[in-house]
């Protein structure tokens, strides 16, 4: 086995948390897999990973590269670098589905899954249509206009309350923790003033499982039966503010990424509305070319090699999946985004027992979005700059101002 290679000027070249990288990580990702495919960051004491081939086989084996042990808190802590899975998303002994391995993964997980079959989001297709439609005619009414705002953020919000069965009324304040949530994700410009909000959304999940029996058919009531599988309660209410994030956050950040590359290359916007039975590969084009969950945390639990580089047991990995899916072994023109290309195998989802569970939910709202938002316009410009997440695992925008002509 090798020892470590290093990258010239690696921590010049790829530091995960610098604001720099927000607007366009990939030049940096494709030097790293070609020159340093697996580069220890001692300045943070994690080994970011960048080759596809290397991630599938991380998140493919639980075993060797441990959820559980990559993002927990106090692993994290010894390299100065927080998971972003704190006391809102998870804490010491309080489990979360994203930083657990089998079998307690499989506990969670099966406690939501029948949600999110493919059967029960085709069930939810034509509200999921119906809403894309309203934020679509708003985004259309106000000409010029946040697509962040108007379109990518309520959408998501919409479509968990449905499955929720959360009132109307309610869903400016869902939107609200999501950002909330969000926030110990962040990790550039994070402050102590973080903490303490969210208390709100704490005590609104606790009182809807506590009114909830678990015999109704809302995801509250699937959450509800899982306190009777051996999850505490205080892992119910972490898993329900997990939801917020992968129910809306990544969706949302999805759908601005989508609309950065028709903005950027209107022939492909141009070519979508001509041929609308693209839109569907087209999604997934859009999660492998710019996908909203970059990175996640995994520790190791015995000593591997990965692309001939020696990584000792108990160290912590940067799995990171933007960079995997630009990496042209596996896809050709990896820069390009191809609307017909057709490729289901990114790892814009993960894989593995991590598979997201909302990937066709995901699919659903992204190409309905399209659908509609392309459908009602002539013509999509930028109408502004855009405001980026300041993140090194969530990557979308927080403002997107565009101009649309109305057909």
């Amino acid at each position: 086995m090798s020892t470590p290679g290093q990258l010239s000027g690696a921590p010049a070249v790829f530091d995960p948390f610098d604001p720099a990288l927000i607007e366009d990580p990939y030049p940096v990702f494709a030097r790293l897999r070609e020159e340093a495919p697996v580069l220890h960051l001692p300045d943070y004491d994690v080994w970011a990973v960048t080759r596809y081939a290397d991630v599938l086989r991380i998140v493919r084996d639980p075993v060797s590269f441990s959820s559980k042990v990559g993002m927990s808190p106090e692993f994290a802590a010894r390299g100065g670098a927080s998971t972003g899975v704190g006391y809102r998303i998870g804490a010491p002994k309080v489990r979360v589905l994203i930083a657990t391995d089998p079998p307690e993964h499989q506990v969670f997980r099966h406690a939501v899954a029948a949600a999110f079959t493919p059967a029960s989001v085709r069930s939810l297709a034509d509200k999921v249509r119906e809403f894309a439609r309203q934020r679509a005619d708003a985004l259309v009414r106000a000409g010029t206009g946040d697509f962040f705002g108007l379109v990518a953020e309520p959408l998501p919000v919409l479509v968990l309350a449905e499955l929720l069965g959360v009132p109307e009324e309610m869903h400016d304040e869902f939107r609200h923790w999501s950002r909330v949530i969000t926030g110990d994700l962040d990790q550039v410009g994070r402050t102590e003033e973080h903490l303490g909000r969210g208390m709100g959304m704490f005590r609104y999940f606790s009182h809807q499982l506590r009114r909830r029996r678990g015999d109704g058919r809302t995801l509250f009531d699937s959450i509800a039966r899982a306190g009777r599988s051996g999850i505490s309660s205080q892992e119910v209410l972490a898993f329900c503010a997990f939801l917020l994030v992968a129910g809306i956050e990544t969706t949302t950040n999805l759908l601005t990424n989508a609309m950065a590359v028709l903005l950027r290359e209107p022939e492909v916007q141009q070519l979508l509305r001509e041929r609308p039975e693209l839109i569907d590969t087209a999604v997934d084009e859009a999660i492998r070319y710019d996908t909203s969950v970059q990175a996640l945390w995994r520790g190791t639990t015995v000593e591997t090699e990965l692309s001939g580089v020696r990584i000792p047991a108990g160290q912590r990995i940067l799995v990171v999946f933007g960079a995997a899916n630009r990496d042209g072994a596996k896809f050709p023109e990896p820069d390009r985004f191809l609307p017909g290309r057709g490729a289901t195998d990114h790892v814009g989802f993960g894989a593995g027992p991590h598979f997201c569970l909302g990937a066709h939910l995901a699919r659903l709202e992204i190409a309905e979005a399209l659908r509609a938002v392309l459908g009602a316009t002539r013509w999509i410009e930028q109408a502004g700059p855009g405001k980026r997440t300041r993140s090194v695992v969530l990557r979308g925008f927080l403002e997107q101002p565009v101009r649309a002509e109305p057909r």
